[in-house]
């Protein structure tokens, strides 16, 4: 076999450690890949506090069936558990319902902070903190996003609702002004190498999707034809209903 060349040794180092630090980053994926075989699949919420913009710690609650109130909780930081209990501060009792399937979670947690801060940041708004939560409302329902804003007192200034799966922005509570296309594709490049940065400009794929509320439905005038079938009917029956 022939040796590698030197430029080739160093592209591939480059290449690993590009990926390592993205895999070393302290996002929610990230964490989720730290929990034990198999627990993945009975996740039912996540949360995790005072992130700038990451936190810390990452609380993900799973479904045990062995337990009475279905609790069991992994507390995720530097990229190893670092406490396993059956008991959780942000929840009391969940079931099999409750799961979400982690296959629905595509939007990172570093991207839904990214576009907290540039909301911030259209709006005039200095924050100093987030909060983050994952979970879904009812056993069909989509999971979301939860991302609260805080200032350097602690106070909350807005929050937005992201969906997990598509990324679609439900809500922006607090934030009237809503990020340009340029704001938005920095966030949807948060967390990204080099080389996927450059494949989003060649390729532009959209991840933040702003929901416009619906349309209310047209008031409908009756058209000439059915006017005039309204009125030989009245004519021919003297007024009567059928």
């Amino acid at each position: 076999m022939r040796p590698l060349s030197l430029l080739t040794a160093l592209i591939c180092f480059t290449s690993t450690a590009l990926f390592a630090a993205k895999d070393s980053a302290n996002t929610a994926i990230n964490a989720i890949r730290q929990l034990p075989r198999g627990e993945y699949k009975h996740i039912v919420r996540i949360e995790a506090r005072d992130g700038m913009p990451e936190p810390e710690r990452w609380h993900i609650i799973v479904h045990d069936p062995k337990d009475e109130n279905g609790v069991h909780e992994y507390v995720i930081a530097g990229g190893e558990i670092v406490a396993s209990r059956a008991i959780s501060q942000f929840v009391e009792s969940v079931k099999a319902d409750d799961i979400v399937k982690e296959s629905l979670i595509k939007i990172d947690s570093d991207k839904v902070g990214a576009l907290a801060r540039e909301y911030a940041l259209a709006n005039n708004v200095a924050i100093s903190s987030l909060n983050y939560s994952l979970k879904k409302e009812g056993a069909d329902a989509a999971p979301l996003w939860n991302v609260t804003c805080l200032d350097e007192a602690g106070k909350q200034v807005g929050t937005i609702v992201v969906s997990a799966g598509k990324g679609n922005v439900i809500s922006h509570e607090g934030f009237t002004a809503e990020p340009g296309a340029e704001a938005l594709a920095r966030a949807e490049t948060q967390g990204d190498t080099d080389a996927e940065r450059e494949e989003h400009k060649r390729y532009p794929k959209r991840i933040f999707v702003r929901t416009a509320p619906a349309a209310p439905a047209p008031n409908k005038e009756p058209d000439i034809i059915s006017r005039v079938g309204s009125s030989l009917n009245r004519f021919f029956t003297g007024g009567r209903g059928r």
